[in-house]
């Protein structure tokens, strides 16, 4: 490398780099690269001032997803290395857009770069252009190699065969590579989807779990369980996708009903406390979640944006019991108002729906009588089309009807001895009760409620 001359005493980052299937390859293994690496800092009397390693990283890979990469950069912004040295060229990019990226950083903190199997000179255009050219090979290279292992994912996510040993709890890699269901486990993940759909905790379910089966699930570990697909029998990922690729523990409705309590249960209340309106009363004014709280006598829910911001007018606090009255006083007038607003919603959004596709017939229609008069289509190409366009007019379907929320759940509950069977509930069992009928209550700075959502 033809760079400016170096100080005598050189401060040098060494940087290793390794993709999964380079492991093995002698001379490109961790070891090999960093006993050469050391050998010729010390060789040239360099001070090696530290060693970042990417085991297993692909140069496909973004930068920066290269944590050891990131941190070596880092270094070099704070002016603590002079040199980074590593084996080839390909350890460092396969990507002409990153490597002028970087440059830019080590230009501005005097810090160049040197490999020690290959020469490059930066000071010269034709040596800039060998660069490229090297780069855009090497990138090259990766995109082939990376098109190829998309179209081996593609074919073993099609066939059902797993592109990783590891699997979710409640399965296990077979000997033909595919999923199969371990009965024990599978069990537990039902009783845990179960329990979880019954009392929306997830803190509760994962006790629940561990004091039954002596399984200790983390909570993070439970919450990816819970939006897992595979549970389902379905793949769902990296853009691909297959509705039968393994044997199902969870019906798609348990796990449909799930996943709609999980986004209605994003914030979890404190520990102890179960607050019964919690991620459904809603702020009127700025459309934030009320928080709730809890006083000796009374729980409350209010608006954050205000009190902890000061984003938001909703300065007042509002009693729980307070909801309770409203909604039993008003849950069938406001069925009967939500109702009406959704019927009429839906046969508003079916006429607009026929408008539009008699709208694109009509342009058609009118597209062939240009092609027709401009000589670029015959008369019995006009005629064949022109039948074809008038009778999908006359035979236009009707547009698919939208699935109305289920309102007749609503009203099975307002028949039955609503407030008797509800005063015997506990706070969770309320909770789960208003969440799987109620998707939403809005309340306005004056306490007022101006409106619920069902579904």
């Amino acid at each position: 490398m033809k760079n400016k001359e170096l100080p005598p005493l050189v401060r040098v980052a060494l940087y290793i780099r390794v993709s999964g299937e380079e492991q093995k390859i002698k001379g490109l293994s961790l070891e090999a690269q960093q006993e050469r690496l050391e050998a010729y800092a010390r060789e040239k009397g360099w001070i090696v001032t530290g060693v970042y390693i990417d085991a297993a990283k692909t140069a496909r890979k973004n930068m920066h997803k290269r944590a050891e990469f990131q941190k070596m950069i880092e270094a070099v912004k704070r002016d603590e290395v002079d040199l980074l040295l590593f084996c080839r060229l390909d350890r460092w990019f396969r990507s002409v857009a990153d490597y002028y990226k970087v440059m830019e950083i080590l230009q501005a903190h005097g810090c160049d770069w040197k490999t020690i199997d290959e020469e490059y000179d930066t000071t010269s255009a034709n040596g800039r252009l060998y660069i490229n050219v090297k780069l855009s090979i090497a990138q090259n290279e990766a995109d082939i190699c990376g098109e190829r292992i998309d179209v081996v994912f593609d074919s073993k996510i099609a066939h059902g065969t797993v592109v990783s040993g590891s699997c979710p709890f409640g399965y296990r890699v077979n000997g033909e590579k595919r999923l199969e269901v371990l009965p024990e486990e599978a069990g537990i993940v039902q009783d845990a989807f179960n329990h979880f759909e019954s009392t929306v905790s997830q803190r509760g379910t994962v006790k629940h779990i561990r004091e039954t089966y002596g399984v200790n699930w983390c909570d993070a570990t439970f919450r990816r369980m819970l939006s897992e697909p595979l549970y389902t029998g379905i793949y769902d990922r990296g853009g691909r996708k297959n509705e039968n690729f393994c044997p199902a523990i969870i019906s798609q409705e348990q796990f449909d009903k799930v996943q709609s309590l999980l986004k209605r249960n994003s914030r979890s209340a404190p520990s102890g406390k179960v607050y019964i309106f919690t991620s459904i009363v809603k702020c009127a004014e700025c459309s934030h979640n009320l928080v709730g709280y809890k006083t000796r006598e009374y729980y409350y829910y209010r608006c954050n944006q205000h009190f902890q911001r000061g984003r938001c007018s909703h300065n007042k606090s509002v009693r729980e019991d307070m909801i309770e009255k409203w909604l039993f006083d008003n849950m069938e007038s406001e069925l009967r108002r939500v109702r009406l607003e959704w019927e009429i919603k839906a046969a508003e959004k079916k006429k607009a729906a026929l408008r539009t596709d008699k709208a694109a017939l009509k342009r058609k229609l009118t597209k062939l009588k240009e092609l027709y008069v401009n000589e670029l289509i015959d008369i019995e190409e006009y005629k064949k089309d022109y039948e074809i366009y008038t009778a999908a007019l006359r035979q236009l379907p009707e547009p698919a009807a939208e699935a109305p929320p289920d309102f007749e759940a609503v009203e099975k509950l307002l028949q039955s001895d609503f407030k008797n069977i509800y005063e015997s509930l506990t706070r969770e069992e309320k909770r789960t009760l208003w969440r799987s009928v109620i998707s939403e209550i809005r309340i306005d700075s004056e306490n007022n409620i101006t409106g619920i959502s069902f579904g």
